[in-house]
């Protein structure tokens, strides 16, 4: 069984108090964090000790999605000069990324490039990496172990074969920022309705939405989620569920 903790679940910023995508995976001895945007950190730090993790995962270079691994350097920095192993990221190239440079030459952190088609095995997980449609190099996720599947599409918009590659996960965490009025085949982001259609193609067991911009109407998102797919819920922090 997987646990999922929601550490961060706004974007492009964050609301009061919020935090952007973040997300704590637990399998067994194994500890996956899915993106690391600001403010997430600090509820990390709540969970578990940062350098414990078996790997950090990003879906892709944006700032909502990477921000605070910019102060975990310095955390791990010390940690490795105190004798400790550095930390393991793995993430889509994108050579124009300031905060992968950073990672890059952090001797705290040792950087790994995914490429679409991947397959990982991080601990007691396996994760198979799925190309999205956004403005820079971008990755879904699909996270197994032990007969559990949770699948995370990160940013994207709608993608050929992305059905496919969500199919039968016991929890899909999918992006679905905008309203259908606000939606558009040439944006960055799902809406919440086609998050929900997506769930429902592919047999998901649960959807939970997530990367809610603070200024798009939640209860609009879920209404419309809704109407497709009535067990549809949007992503809080501090929310855990059990894959």
């Amino acid at each position: 069984m997987m646990k999922l903790t929601i550490l961060g679940m706004n974007g492009p910023f964050p609301a009061p108090g919020g935090a952007t995508s973040g997300y704590l995976v637990k399998a067994g001895s194994t500890a996956l964090m899915l993106d690391m945007g600001s403010g997430t950190l600090q509820r990390l730090t709540g969970c578990m000790p940062p350098e414990e993790l078996t790997a950090l995962v990003l879906s892709h270079w944006h700032y909502d999605h990477c921000s605070d691994v910019l102060p975990l350097i310095y955390r791990m920095e010390s940690h490795v000069a105190s004798g400790g192993a550095p930390l393991h990221v793995y993430a889509p190239v994108e050579e124009g990324s300031l905060v992968r440079q950073a990672v890059k030459t952090c001797q705290a952190m040792i950087l790994h490039d995914v490429q679409p088609g991947d397959t990982l095995a991080l601990g007691e997980v396996t994760v198979a990496a799925f190309a999205g449609r956004h403005p820079v190099p971008a990755l879904m996720y699909r996270l197994e172990s032990d007969g559990r599947t949770l699948c995370y599409t990160g940013d994207t918009n709608t993608v050929e074969g992305l059905a496919d590659f969500a199919s039968g996960a016991d929890l899909l965490l999918a992006d679905g920022l905008f309203t259908d009025a606000l939606w558009a085949a040439g944006k960055p982001h799902l809406s919440a309705s086609l998050a929900a259609k997506l769930a429902a193609e592919a047999g998901a067991g649960k959807l939970v939405i997530t990367h809610l911009n603070p200024a798009i109407d939640p209860e609009t998102l879920l209404r419309e989620a809704r109407a497709i797919r009535t067990d549809s819920l949007l992503a809080r922090i501090g929310d855990r569920y059990e894959v």
